[in-house]
């Protein structure tokens, strides 16, 4: 269930018939608690934080790290899963750059080679500095004083990453993070000869929903060239960024002019063969040193493991929500999965053909080892392009770049593995952008032949990455298809592959997978992406006004908008897709005008903490719209019994003979049921076939009543007076209204269980 609301304050005296001069009419933007998005300054800006909306908890810093210690350790790790658990999976991970200064102008850095590590795996080369601290919409003080360059992007090409439904809206998940860095600070130049010329805005996603969305983070690195003095250079950002990137292009020019004896062009200079690089520090289990890395191609997925799956102890299990079959009970993977790379327009600004780079490079990386991470800027560039050379100390390929599009793969024994994947090339002139998007995927291993809940090989054996003729079969139609893919593959997930539009080209979609697996997980990344983040969000709050009498407050409201123009998720939850690529997110249950009720609080300030609910009212058989309230359950989940479950096989006591169609098919037969107390549903997966051959609920939603507070009144079908009279204000005291909208729908794909 959802709802959101913004509170109106307004003070009593007997003067009523004056008062009623000031109505107060206005409509509700915050987000699921009371918040006003401002423009005001936080007691504390923060340089550390935390992204831990879901089941994974990754620190932050505000330099550019991501998935690292957020009490700034240089010893400890960033990244838990799932959160609360002791496990480490991430130390740390974020964004490189590199590239080349144009020869134009024949000026002192002309043709230069340089970058930027915002992360450096060595810890010795950092190049990123603050220039936003981390905003977090989790934060009620960060959501009361949202910046606006901080708003999901609306007015630039950094808008076609969103629906259109969530641009300009403050966050567009359940909690983002905001925070922006550069390279431009003239005093951290180790490892290289100046900064490249770069701002990196960065922005986090994540929600609790649909499933296997609770173990995924995603990050979208928008990178922009700061190089130009000109304010006409950035005239293609959106407003509140624009500001940023006109201060940072003037202190940039300042900044480095004084410190290296230069003139910069006033109009900067463009970065030519340009790479932006994603680069992780990935340590799964006690021990750094017992990993292993690998990749799949067709997935666009770096990921790493424990080397046997139980680590050195021998005993670690993960909880048992998360290991059940068909997942071992030991360490699990987590990958990266490049979602987008770069779109850059070939023509240069104002052109009519962009494209998307894709990834030119996977590679591991190892500590101390025969590959070892970039020493300086100059390594870095040949690492991201893939011109390697021994002649200048850097560690021999065991694959062929070119064509493999992947270096270096260590598979001979365990280490600290770290990997990179890198985009480009291509040219960013000044004040143009771009950026890539990846989710961080956390993932138990599938049990598989040869590696099962008790141990890899039957007594503890390492699984080791697939050599570089087996690495290529993933990648090859033909082999994939007959041969199938390795014991590792297997533990990602794969369960087949079949060329379905017969192009000879291995895709992703094509893919078997197991739901809940990394590569399951990475599919359910990919749909949420290709949707363009659009996931169940919360009813349009209502206009309401409120009237002041003597010892009375009238609260008068409109219906949601959401009652004419339907959730917004609709249009892809309603969705099966087709046989050959069934939509992840398609969910039979899910409502269109799921609009039930509206909740009216009151409170002596607009902390949500100090509101107390004054009334609520739902809707009977029909909305204000026409619209039927009437959940149509397509799955047997609703107001379950021990002797319905039909995704166990179990209908014996079914009102209806559910169907049960493919992947890809739309289901047919529903019961419909009215939305009166009590409603309860249970998730697909949460219930289980016992021995009796009866189903037993592990865990339910009753709702309203239940979820995360247990103090909503039940539904009763009471009808919608749209006006409420408070009677129990009293003269001379300043009260805090809120009107609110709630929603009753599926739980497949939403949350519904937070009150507010």
């Amino acid at each position: 269930m959802h709802s959101r609301f913004r509170a109106k304050s307004v003070t009593l005296t007997a003067l009523a018939a004056l008062l009623a001069l000031l109505t107060v009419p206005g409509t509700l933007l915050a987000k699921p608690k009371p918040g006003v998005p401002g423009r005001g300054f936080r007691l504390q800006a923060r340089a550390i934080g935390a992204l831990t909306i879901n089941r994974v908890y990754c620190g932050l810093a505000a330099t550019g790290e991501i998935c690292v210690d957020s009490t700034n350790s240089s010893t400890i790790g960033g990244g838990y899963w799932p959160k609360g658990s002791p496990q480490q999976y991430v130390f740390n991970s974020g964004l490189q750059a590199a590239g080349q200064v144009d020869t134009a102008g024949n000026w002192a850095w002309a043709g230069d080679t340089t970058g930027a590590f915002f992360f450096d795996p060595k810890g010795t080369t950092q190049h990123g500095a603050l220039i936003q601290p981390i905003w977090n919409y989790s934060n009620p003080d960060d959501q009361a004083n949202w910046p606006q360059a901080a708003y999901v992007p609306q007015g630039d090409a950094s808008e076609l990453n969103f629906d259109p439904n969530l641009r300009g809206l403050p966050s567009a998940s359940q909690g983002d993070i905001w925070t922006l860095a550069w390279d431009g600070n003239p005093s951290l130049i180790a490892g290289r000869p100046h900064p490249l010329g770069i701002a990196v805005e960065t922005r986090g996603l994540g929600w609790n929903y649909p499933a296997g969305n609770e173990d995924i983070v995603y990050f979208i690195y928008t990178f922009y060239n700061i190089t130009s003095a000109n304010p006409a250079s950035y005239a293609a950002i959106r407003p509140g960024m624009q500001e940023q990137m006109i201060a940072l292009g003037q202190q940039f020019q300042a900044l480095n002019n004084a410190a290296f004896g230069i003139t910069i062009p006033t109009n900067g200079y463009t970065i030519k063969d340009f790479y932006a690089n994603f680069s992780a520090d990935m340590d799964v289990s006690s021990d750094a040193g017992a990993n292993y890395s690998s990749a799949n191609l067709p997935f666009a997925l770096g990921y790493v493991y424990e080397h046997t799956f139980r680590g050195p102890e021998g005993s670690y299990v993960l909880p048992p929500a998360l290991a059940a079959a068909p997942f071992t009970n030991g360490y699990g993977f987590v990958g990266v999965k490049y979602l987008k790379s770069p779109e850059i327009d070939p023509d240069g600004p104002g052109g009519a053909d962009p494209f998307e780079v894709g990834i030119n490079l996977f590679s591991n990386t190892v500590n101390g080892g025969l590959f070892n991470d970039p020493a300086n800027t100059y390594a870095l560039y040949r690492y991201v392009s893939g011109d390697i050379n021994q002649g200048l100390g850097d560690g021999a390929c065991n694959f062929i770049p070119a064509t493999d599009k992947v270096c270096y793969i260590k598979s001979d024994s365990p280490a600290d593995m770290r990997f990179f994947q890198s985009s480009g090339p291509f040219d960013l002139a000044p004040g143009q952008f771009g950026s890539i998007v990846v989710g961080y995927v956390f993932a138990g291993a599938t049990a598989s032949a040869g590696c099962n809940v008790a141990g890899c090989g039957g007594g503890g054996a390492e699984v080791k990455p697939p050599t570089s003729t087996l690495f290529r079969q993933l990648s090859d139609a033909s082999l994939l298809a007959t041969a199938g893919a390795s014991l590792l593959d297997s533990m990602t997930g794969f369960r087949g592959y079949n060329d379905a539009n017969a192009n000879g080209i291995v895709e992703q979609s094509e893919f078997t997978t197991i739901r809940g697996s990394l590569l399951g997980k990475s599919l359910v990344a990919q749909t949420v992406f290709d949707s363009r983040f659009l996931l169940p969000s919360a009813p349009s709050a209502p206009d309401y006004f409120l009237v002041p009498g003597d010892n009375q407050v009238a609260i008068f409201w409109r219906p949601s908008a959401t009652e004419t123009a339907g959730d917004i998720f609709y249009s892809a939850a309603s969705n099966p897709g087709t046989p050959a690529s069934p939509n992840l997110l398609y969910d039979p249950n899910y409502r269109q005008f799921d609009v039930e009720g509206y909740r009216i609080y009151r409170g002596r300030t607009n902390d949500p903490s100090t509101m107390s609910l004054l009334a609520q009212y739902d809707y009977g058989d029909e909305d204000s719209q026409g619209n039927s309230m009437a959940f149509e359950d397509f799955l047997g989940v609703v107001n379950p019994t021990p002797d319905c479950a039909p995704e166990l096989g179990l209908e014996t006591g079914c009102p209806v003979n559910f169907s049960n169609p493919l992947p890809g098919n739309a289901y047919t037969v529903s019961e419909p049921y009215g939305l009166t107390s009590p409603f309860v549903q249970v998730k697909l997966g949460d219930r289980a076939l016992l021995a009796s051959g009866s189903a037993t609920i592990m865990t339910a939603d009753t709702t309203v009543t239940g979820g995360a507070s247990g103090t909503n009144p039940p539904l009763e079908d009471t009808g919608m007076p749209f006006v409420y009279v408070d009677n129990t204000a009293k003269n001379n005291l300043r009260y805090f209204y809120a009107v609110t909208a709630f929603d009753v729908n599926s739980i497949q794909s939403p949350n519904h269980r937070a009150p507010l």
